[in-house]
């Protein structure tokens, strides 16, 4: 799997900083990447993606079988056809950091995010990336079939920033996969 970003190094007040391929986050070497080796020189060579990044593809890779149910689990309710990938979801995961999209928590060893649709299918939402944002069991329970921004700002956990950030993952994914596509004949 390749990211989207080049893999740049840059110096910065004599700290060495590198851009994770994946995320685009521009994070300091030593503390941002795991170590990959050496290169012919013997000097110790860095992953271009970031630790959390790794770990979260890592862990990802783990839970296809979890993401097929899911899939699966959305023709049962009555869905046609969901139109969303597993590395889709992958790509979701790391844009919110391995963190719930909503109260920001990781989490525990044996739980996963869980994949809670913005739009809720009994409201019409569909299964498509730029509706799904991960959540913690917690916040996708509690929020059930209500529109998740009504449902959040109540929340006391609410934060303008995770707001915002949910706002630009779904203009994003719109812009990258229109809702609709007109056929020309």
């Amino acid at each position: 799997m390749i990211g989207a970003y080049a893999p740049v190094q840059k110096i910065i007040d004599g700290v060495t900083y590198k851009q994770c391929t994946f995320c685009g986050k521009l994070k300091p070497v030593e503390e941002g990447f795991a170590k990959n080796g050496k290169d012919a020189d013997g000097n110790v060579k860095y992953r271009d993606d970031c630790k959390v990044c790794y770990n979260v593809r890592r862990k990802e890779n783990r839970n296809k079988k979890r993401h097929s149910d899911f899939v699966g689990n959305q023709k049962r309710r009555g869905e046609d056809s969901p139109d969303y990938t597993h590395q889709e979801w992958k790509e979701c995961v790391i844009y919110f950091g391995g963190e719930c999209a909503y109260c920001g928590c990781t989490p525990r060893k044996g739980k996963g995010l869980t994949r809670d649709h913005l739009k809720p299918i009994s409201e019409g939402g569909e299964t498509v990336q730029y509706n799904i944002v991960p959540a913690c069991e917690a916040c996708n329970s509690s929020k059930g079939a209500e529109d998740f921004k009504d449902w959040f700002m109540r929340q006391p956990f609410f934060s303008q920033d995770r707001l915002n950030k949910i706002f630009k993952w779904r203009t994003m994914m719109q812009i990258v996969r229109p809702t609709s596509v007109e056929v020309i004949e």
